[in-house]
This record gives structure tokens, C-alpha cells and sequence, in this order.
């Protein structure tokens, strides 16, 4: 799994430097607009593409550092017996989810390429290109969560608990603190997936 987890920090990475390069476009595109009346096009178009591609790139990361939204109110209450089963079924639902998700964003990547798809822009970008990049992320995402649910239920099935919490449970206060600390520091190591 660190493998992975490296390879999700390598999207992020990606992901980010889109974002930066669309902000830095938007710069540009505010500038010329006020100072110089005049416009770089489809500027709006790229930084739309920028945000869809980082966005399905981050979801695996934030995958493996726990930072997906959850709802725990009643997690917290049960005795940690519970904590795995619960665990269990909900990777197990984001796990049917991606699969239908990039399901469909494999459908649409399909069409655009079957139809020679460009986008109704000064541009006329191909749509196929920022496509492709979006879905690759969302399949990485999904191969991630897969694999992940299949390292915990062997995990469980050898009656590690404590891998299993490791992996999938819901973070604990002292893991957030900790993970906080060493982001905040530049130290972060990942979450010691094996």
C-alpha cells in the first residue's frame, strides 16, 4: 500500500502545480482584461480542466490520509468491536461508488473520442485530452480504494485489528494531531500503509 500512497502524493503534486498554473493564468487574464482591454481566451475553459484533473488525482490521497468526510457520531459511541464491520461497509459502498463513477467517466471519455468531441470554445480543445486525465484519476482513485479494501479484510481475516484500524478506521484524535504536526513541519510520512 505505501507504494500507492506514494504515487497519490505524486497526483496531489501534479494536481496542485495544475491549480497554481491556473491561478497564475487567471492573473494574467485579470491584468490584461483591466490594464489592456484585451483577452487571452479560454482561460476559464483550462482552469476548469485544471480543477477536475487535481480534484480526481486528490481523491486517493486523501484516501490514504484518512481526510475523506465521515460522519462518526454514532462510530465513536460503539465499542471498537463494531469499529471494524462499520469500517468494512463503508469502504465497501466507496468501493461499488468509484467503480460506477469511473465507469461513467470512461463512457464519456469513450463518446468524446468515438465522436472526435472538441469543446464549443475559442479554444476547440479535444476533449478526449483533459478527459483522459480526469479519469485516469478517478481509476486511480478507485484501484486504491479496491486494493485497500481487499489489505483490510486479509488484515481482519488474520485477526490484525489494529492494521485494519490502521488502515481504514476512523482517525483518532492523537493520528489528526499527529498528522497536523508533521504536515505542518514538512515532515509527512504518509500514513505507514504496508
Amino acid at each position: 500500500m505505501a507504494w500507492f500512497d506514494r504515487v497519490s502524493l505524486l497526483g496531489v503534486w501534479g494536481g496542485g502545480i495544475l491549480l497554481f498554473a491556473s491561478i497564475g493564468l487567471i492573473a494574467v487574464e485579470i491584468v490584461l482584461r483591466k490594464g489592456f482591454n484585451t483577452s487571452l481566451q479560454g482561460t476559464n475553459e483550462l482552469s476548469t480542466y485544471a480543477f477536475a484533473i487535481s480534484v480526481s488525482w486528490a481523491f486517493a490521497y486523501a484516501l490514504f490520509r484518512k481526510a475523506h468526510i465521515r460522519i462518526d457520531v454514532l462510530y465513536v459511541r460503539l465499542p471498537p468491536a463494531y469499529h471494524l464491520a462499520l469500517d468494512g461497509l463503508a469502504l465497501l459502498a466507496l468501493s461499488i461508488f468509484t467503480i460506477l463513477v469511473s465507469w461513467q467517466a470512461y463512457n464519456v471519455l469513450a463518446t468524446s473520442i468515438s465522436q472526435g468531441s472538441i469543446s464549443n470554445t475559442p479554444l476547440g480543445t479535444p476533449l478526449w485530452i483533459p478527459q483522459l486525465l480526469w479519469f485516469v484519476g478517478l481509476l486511480w482513485f478507485t484501484v486504491c480504494v479496491v486494493l485497500l479494501l481487499m489489505r483490510t479484510v486479509v488484515a481482519a481475516l488474520e485477526g490484525d485489528t489494529t492494521l485494519s484500524a490502521r488502515l481504514v478506521g476512523s482517525p483518532t484524535l492523537d493520528e489528526e494531531i499527529e498528522l497536523e504536526t508533521e504536515i505542518g513541519t514538512g515532515t509527512e510520512t504518509g500514513t505507514g500503509n504496508t
